[in-house]
């Protein structure tokens, strides 16, 4: 690569495994903030609606700043916005307040998207394998997540782990202002084929309404994958305990729990690093839808496998469903990349992750609503719904205008 190039993945991955990071620390932190604010489980997972709708809704506007300033400056920014919103969680003592310093860490991360992956889809010849090792360094922020909040919580607790991160992310932000690096604004490096008009709107809205329901199905599954880990694995959890206490080791935390599923978590999200890896070399190399909807209809059989397993077996069929889930997305953006023309990119990928985030934050209240009467393993088949939904929108994306090819055509 050259040096442009180089910095553009380097610091945009960085700031894309910051972003990830910070959304999923809260998840991990439900149960130790029930049992210090005395709150029920329902209620604490509420408190995060406001910062997942942030996530969402600000994309289109960071978007139209980043494709009409400097995406590098808008990226920076976030960064830095969303660490500050991370200090101020943990340094608060009102539960009430904690939903709007965490909609502020909500705004920040919500700049990340629409300036990264148009840095990435426009100034990187290599797109599909860009997106890919971009998408790493993001899975790369949901597997650490959970491993760094679990332990830090453990030693530390909630507050400090939150204030801890956030001053990381702040440093990281300001080091992205340091360094320059630029994008072309009106084309990009990748050659991509000239898609008849009308098709291109029509397969956008498909592609659109395809996001909508990844988005309540991500927005869902990661929200609750840690305590349904630590419910789940229960008596695996207590055996390994006991043991622990038996061999020697002193009496344990009630932590402990939480630390072994934010482990167990973290490893499933390192699973969808491996995915990220195929998807992006193999949107280099297939039709890209074909190769959306063979991710998309390899995802349903592991969720479903592990909603229904017991034991050990969960581990497996857990990481597979995310290896897929996950893996898709450099495939994904670069769809987006080809049907958003070079000028309005950011706000391209803007529409997309307000859909994602925005409209997948709506599943925060179904989730406070639906899981007294449900529990989480209902969530799980309700996670499955949204996938098949997707999955079906997925295969009339690939049926509708079918003499044409959508496939990145050179380096």
């Amino acid at each position: 690569m050259e040096k442009n190039e180089l910095r553009i993945l380097v610091f945009s991955s960085t700031s894309h495994f910051f972003t990830h990071f910070y959304i999923l620390i809260f998840p991990v932190l439900v149960l130790p903030l029930s049992r210090d604010l005395a709150l029920s489980l329902n209620r604490v997972m509420g408190l995060s609606f406001l910062m997942y709708l942030m996530y969402g809704l600000a994309a289109i506007p960071w978007g139209f700043i980043s494709d009409n300033t400097n995406p590098r400056i808008v990226m920076g920014l976030g960064t830095v916005v969303a660490g500050a919103g991370l200090i101020l969680s943990g340094l608060i003592r009102n539960a009430g307040l904690l939903t709007w310093t965490l909609a502020i860490t909500g705004l920040g991360c919500a700049a990340y998207h629409p300036s990264g992956l148009a840095l990435v889809s426009k100034g990187i010849k290599s797109r599909g394998k860009g997106m890919g090792i971009n998408g790493i360094f993001g899975n790369l922020g949901m597997a650490v997540s959970p491993f760094a909040a679990g332990i830090l919580n453990y030693f530390f607790g909630w507050r400090q782990t939150l204030i801890f991160v956030g001053i990381a992310g702040i440093i990281i932000g300001f080091m992205i202002f340091i360094f320059r690096f630029s994008v072309p604004r009106d084309s990009d490096l990748q050659n991509d084929e000239i898609l008849k008009v009308n098709s291109v709107f029509k397969l956008f809205l498909i592609l659109c309404v395809i996001v909508l329901f990844s988005g309540l199905m991500y927005r869902t599954y990661t929200l609750v994958f840690p305590a349904w880990i630590e419910i789940k694995m229960s008596d695996l959890f207590t055996r390994i305990t006991f043991y622990l206490e038996n061999s020697g080791s002193k009496s344990l935390l009630p932590e402990t729990d939480t630390l072994l599923a934010a482990i167990i978590t973290g490893f499933a999200y390192v699973i969808g690093m491996f995915g990220q890896f195929a998807g992006g070399r193999i949107a280099d190399k297939w039709e890209l839808r074909s190769a959306y909807l063979f991710f998309w209809l390899m995802a349903m059989p592991f969720l479903l496998l592990a909603r229904f397993s017991s034991g050990l077996w969960v581990l497996p069929f857990t990481g597979l469903f995310i290896f897929f889930a996950i893996g898709m997305q450099p495939i994904e953006n670069s769809i987006y990349a080809i049907l958003t023309p070079a000028r309005w990119r950011s706000v391209g990928y803007g529409i997309k992750f307000t859909l994602t985030f925005g409209i997948g934050s709506l599943s925060v209240f179904i989730v406070k609503q639906l899981e007294p009467s449900l529990g989480f393993d209902g969530i799980m088949l309700l996670t499955a719904g949204y996938l098949l939904m997707a999955t079906l929108v997925a295969l009339a994306l690939r049926l509708f205008h079918r003499d044409q090819q959508i496939k990145h055509t050179g380096d």
